[in-house]
């Protein structure tokens, strides 16, 4: 399994991804987040929604994206406002060597416990790699999801409080059963368990999250030797071109 098969499947909870029919760019169905009735359930928002409200209203987020990169370069600004509805300056590169791979614009949607559509929205999902090691940034201007309560506010650049958390996440194959043990260790917050791998795995998963120019941000890092300070630092280097 590749790190960008990780970084989407990361997100499910309850649900394998679900490939539509159509031709080679199938649709992939991603359940980032379902059913938050606790912390751990609601940390597996992480990677592919850039941030989450602290209100008990949204009870869902999802989202669907080609399996065929829309960008395979850093998409102009002018481009992201005629696709998308927003304007964001994408990196080619950062300081430290990580390379722009890949872009994808998902279609993404909120809802409430009765499944009633609070908001609908774009966002975009691009990949960067530097060897063995690649990193994912999220973008959406979602107005539902501006604050999000997991983070620590670890530093503050150009008005902007930057968050950052971590947690390994265990995945497991959809019929997995928790054994004693597991559930011991999800409510220790050893692991956080996600559901739709082919084989039982933990992954190391480290996030940064921002908001600027009213848009929301996530960068995520997996299984990789970046510390918090520098994914820190490559937040405020994103930031820093957006002026």
């Amino acid at each position: 399994m590749t790190n960008k098969d990780l970084f989407q499947e990361i997100g499910n909870i309850d649900e394998k991804f679900v490939l539509e029919a159509g031709g080679p760019a199938k649709k992939i169905r991603r359940i980032r987040l379902s059913k938050i009735a606790a912390l751990a359930a609601a940390v597996v928002l992480i990677c592919g929604f850039s941030v989450w409200a602290a209100s008990s209203i949204i009870a869902s987020r999802s989202g669907q994206s080609s399996s065929i990169p829309d960008y395979f370069s850093p998409p102009s600004a002018q481009t992201l406002q005629k696709d998308l509805g927003f304007s964001a300056n994408i990196l080619a590169a950062f300081q430290n060597g990580f390379q722009f791979q890949s872009g994808n614009i998902s279609e993404d949607e909120s809802a409430d416990a009765n499944g009633n559509v609070l908001e609908q929205y774009k966002s975009l999902g691009c990949w960067y790699k530097r060897g063995k090691d690649s990193i994912s940034i999220y973008i959406d201007g979602a107005a539902i999801g501006e604050n999000n309560s997991l983070s620590e506010t670890v530093a503050q650049h150009r008005g902007s409080d930057i968050g950052y958390y971590a947690y390994v996440n265990k995945m497991v194959p959809g019929d997995y059963k928790k054994t004693k043990q597991d559930k011991l260790d999800e409510t220790a917050g050893k692991y956080v368990f996600s559901y739709g791998s082919n084989k039982i795995e933990t992954v190391q998963v480290q996030i940064v999250t921002w908001s600027y120019g009213g848009l929301n941000y996530s960068l995520c890092a997996m299984d990789t030797e970046l510390s918090a300070e520098e994914l820190v630092e490559m937040a405020k280097e994103f930031i820093d071109g957006q002026e």
